[in-house]
C-alpha cells in the first residue's frame, strides 16, 4: 500500500486529515498546520506523532528513514503540540505543527512524512495488545525562489502487452503528476483511452510506468500517445508508432 495514498480506511480506527499538506512559501518564516484526528472506535485510541524522512523509488515504493535523515528534511525545523495524546471513543482531536523555514537558504524545497501512530485503550480487559496502523501525511513546503519544475520522458517503448515509459523529474522539487494514454489508428480513431492515476516523482528522480494494451485490438497499425500533466505550463507528450 503505497502511504503517500489519501488515508481514510475505516478499519484502522481513525482517519487524519488533510491527507497531504503542499504549499508554496511566499516570504514567511514560519507556517503553522491544524492536523485533525478522528476517533471512530468504542476505545479510545493513544495517538503518537513524529516524522520520518522518506525516498520514493521508480517503482512507486516508499523507503523511510530516520527523521533529520535528507538535508531538505522538516523534522528539524518543526514543533508538534501535543506529541502524544489519548482520543476518547468517537471524538475528535487537533494537533498543530509549527515550522520554522529558512527562506534565505538555496533549497528550493523541504519535506517529510508526518506519522500518526495509534494503539486502542481496552475500555474492556483484554490480554491481547493490538495496534490500530498508522497514517503517514506527507508535507511539502516548496521555496518559490528557489524552484524550478520540469519534467521529461527518458524512454517510450511499445512491448507485446503495453506501453513503457520512464519519467524524470529534472528539476528540484517534487512533481504531482496525472495523465493519459491514448491508442489510436493512424487516422486518429481512438480505441483505447485510460486515466493514469496519479503519482509522486521527487526532485533528481524516476519513475517508470506500464500501461496494458487491450488485447482485442485488431491487428493492423497504431499511435500510442502518452500525455501528462506535472501542474507547469506546458504538457509533456511521448508518441510511438507500432504494430500489432
Amino acid at each position: 500500500m503505497n502511504i503517500l495514498t489519501i488515508f481514510f480506511f475505516s478499519y484502522l480506527g481513525f482517519t487524519v486529515g488533510p491527507a497531504k499538506v503542499e504549499k508554496t512559501v511566499f516570504g514567511a518564516e514560519t507556517m503553522t498546520e491544524v492536523f485533525e484526528i478522528q476517533n471512530f472506535t468504542d476505545d479510545s485510541l493513544r495517538i503518537k506523532v513524529e516524522f520520518e524522512d522518506f525516498d520514493i523509488d521508480e517503482r512507486g515504493k516508499v523507503t523511510f528513514y530516520p527523521p533529520g535523515y535528507f538535508a531538505s528534511s522538516l523534522a528539524p525545523r518543526a514543533v508538534i503540540n501535543p506529541e502524544e495524546f489519548v482520543i476518547p471513543p468517537k471524538s475528535i482531536e487537533r494537533l498543530r505543527a509549527t515550522f520554522s523555514l529558512p527562506v534565505s537558504e538555496a533549497l528550493a524545497e523541504y519535506y517529510s512524512m508526518l506519522i500518526f501512530k495509534s494503539r486502542p485503550i481496552p475500555t474492556r480487559y483484554s490480554t491481547a495488545i493490538s495496534v490500530a496502523g498508522e497514517i503517514g501525511v506527507p508535507v511539502y513546503y516548496i521555496m518559490p525562489q528557489n524552484a524550478r519544475k520540469s519534467a521529461s520522458f527518458d524512454s517510450f517503448v511499445v512491448e507485446k502487452d503495453s506501453l513503457g515509459i520512464v519519467v524524470s523529474n529534472t528539476g528540484n522539487v517534487h512533481l504531482r503528476i496525472s495523465g493519459e494514454a491514448i491508442i489510436s489508428t493512424f487516422d486518429t480513431r481512438i480505441m483505447q483511452q485510460d486515466s493514469l492515476a496519479e503519482f509522486v516523482i521527487l526532485p533528481g528522480k524516476q519513475r517508470r510506468l506500464k500501461i496494458g494494451i487491450d488485447e482485442k485490438l485488431d491487428q493492423g497499425g497504431y499511435l500510442a500517445k502518452v500525455i501528462l500533466d506535472y501542474g507547469a505550463v506546458e504538457l509533456i507528450v511521448g508518441e510511438r508508432k507500432f504494430y500489432k
